[in-house]
């Protein structure tokens, strides 16, 4: 049994070293949403995440920070798991925080026997701050790439996710933004996962009664970033 199971580890591994991917579906956007204006375009995400139970806010980036401060302290939280500052659109923004005495804590956890630890020692923050690489308006829904400075506990682990848009990152669906990015498909060769979050976390699993935060955030706050 040992011997067959490793010879079926042993071919898996070589395949997975010669794979190749499927080549993407020559997906165009619509003639209707190829040329949407961009306020009209966070007009409509704004209206499809509120339609999920979730948040959105227009925020100059030199309020960025005293907007964070105040959603901590109505929550009651001084401290959040953020992604790198180098990951989010407005990076400066970290060390604002740091100033305004927020306790800052950018998780990048070891693939070591202490990671358990690093994982269980994280569950006491109720707060992430992320960024995105995309949002899609039909639907309201996030993409997120995870990688190095880009912990999905962030996103996930949560009470309240925070996600930093920029306005270039709003496409009119999914569809759109893989048009534009046809280097996607070698991108995610080095990506552990791409996410897709539409609103807070819900499940009716149980008696068909809805539950919201069960296996995620139970309030997702999009914050589109101006100038």
């Amino acid at each position: 049994m040992t011997d067959s199971r490793a010879s079926i580890l042993a071919n898996i591994r070589r395949s997975l070293a010669t794979a190749r991917l499927p080549a993407p579906p020559n997906v165009t956007p619509s003639s209707t949403n190829a040329n949407v204006a961009p306020n009209e375009l966070a007009e409509r995400f704004a209206a499809e995440l509120a339609a999920l139970s979730g948040a959105f806010q227009r925020v100059a980036r030199a309020d960025l920070t005293n907007f964070i401060v105040q959603v901590l302290r109505e929550r009651e939280a001084g401290e959040l798991l953020t992604w790198r500052a180098d990951q989010l659109p407005a990076p400066e923004v970290l060390i604002g925080l740091r100033t305004a005495g927020v306790g800052v804590c950018e998780a990048d956890l070891p693939r070591d026997e202490s990671r358990a630890a690093g994982v269980a020692d994280l569950a006491r923050l109720t707060v992430g701050l992320t960024g995105a690489d995309a949002a899609f308006a039909d639907t309201g829904t996030l993409a997120l790439l995870s990688g190095a400075g880009r912990p999905r506990l962030a996103s996930m682990s949560v009470r309240t996710h925070i996600a930093l848009l920029a306005p270039e990152q709003l496409y009119p669906s999914l569809g759109a933004w893989l048009a534009e990015r046809q280097q996607l498909r070698d991108e995610l060769r080095t990506r552990a996962a791409l996410t897709f979050i539409t609103g807070p976390s819900r499940t009716a699993d149980i008696e068909m009664t809805l539950t919201v935060g069960v296996h995620g955030p139970a309030e997702v706050l999009v914050v589109l970033v101006g100038n």
